[in-house]
């Protein structure tokens, strides 16, 4: 009898050893696996090209989590569904954090392809006839940033005593051609290219779906607050991998790759600290 009782506590023992040593197993996994969330779109390849094979060096694997509009990526960095992500610039996510009570913040910006006008009908901004209907994002944010964009043309005037990363149509001051203003969903508007006089494109979705940022008949010039962003969870900022990730932005390394002429990026605008 004693020696069952002895046979049954060394299988006890063994058990506890291995389950143990399996749950340090899968939290070294973890701590080395980097989920990062991406939109369509250049960002994704950016990761992928200039920031992934520094991580892996590092002994990091990086896996990416696609996502089809500009709500889920937050949301599920939030919920611990992936650790990082990569889409949006500085003033949509502090924006999207406060009206959903999340504690997401950033840990770089990174070359953004900045917003386009594009147009199928019209080959200038000069050139575009009364009436006509532009097509925007429909998302606060990026709504007002079109109609920035717009207004730094001329074509509008937006009301100099609001605040611009507010703006909504009712602001417009100015409409000397009495445009039309059709507010759609931000990921769609390359496809009403050919139903509308303009498209205020973003540039992610303007690259994923083919256009040509030397194509667009104006190019945003990039403001403080609207280079994309690589964002993770406040708690997660000073870890060690979103440590890593910001030191792999500002390496010789990754400028190569952004600088490459036969790469997309040559033509993305470069945040102040780029060169850092």
């Amino acid at each position: 009898m004693k020696r069952i009782i002895l046979k049954a506590a060394a299988v006890l023992s063994v058990l506890v050893i291995s389950a143990a040593a399996f749950s340090g197993c899968g939290k070294t996994a973890s701590e080395n696996l980097i989920r990062v969330g991406v939109c369509a779109g250049p960002y994704e390849d950016m990761f992928r090209e200039g920031i992934q094979p520094q991580l892996e060096a590092k002994g990091y694997t990086v896996e990416y989590v696609d996502f089809s509009d500009y709500v889920q990526p937050n949301n599920a960095l939030a919920e611990n569904e992936i650790d990082a992500n990569v889409f949006q610039h500085s003033t949509y996510l502090k924006k999207f954090s406060e009206e959903h009570g999340l504690d997401l913040t950033y840990i770089t910006e990174v070359p953004t392809a900045a917003m386009g006008i594009f147009s199928n009908g019209f080959e200038s901004i000069d050139s575009v006839s009364e009436g006509s209907e532009v097509a925007i994002p429909n998302d606060d944010t990026n709504l007002a940033r079109a109609l920035r964009v717009l207004a730094q043309t001329g074509i509008i005037t937006l009301d100099p005593s609001i605040d611009p990363s507010k703006a909504t149509v009712k602001d417009i001051s100015e409409n000397p051609k009495s445009l039309v203003f059709k507010e759609v969903n931000a990921e769609i508007l390359p496809t009403v290219l050919d139903s509308t006089g303009l498209a205020v494109i973003n540039g992610n979705y303007a690259l994923s779906a083919g256009l040509d940022l030397a194509d667009a008949v104006y190019i945003e010039q990039l403001g403080e607050g609207y280079y994309n962003v690589i964002a993770v969870r406040t708690e997660d900022a000073d870890k060690a991998f979103a440590k890593d990730i910001a030191a792999a932005v500002h390496s010789e390394e990754f400028r190569s790759v952004i600088e490459d002429p036969s790469n997309q990026y040559m033509a993305f605008n470069k945040p102040s600290n780029y060169n850092d």
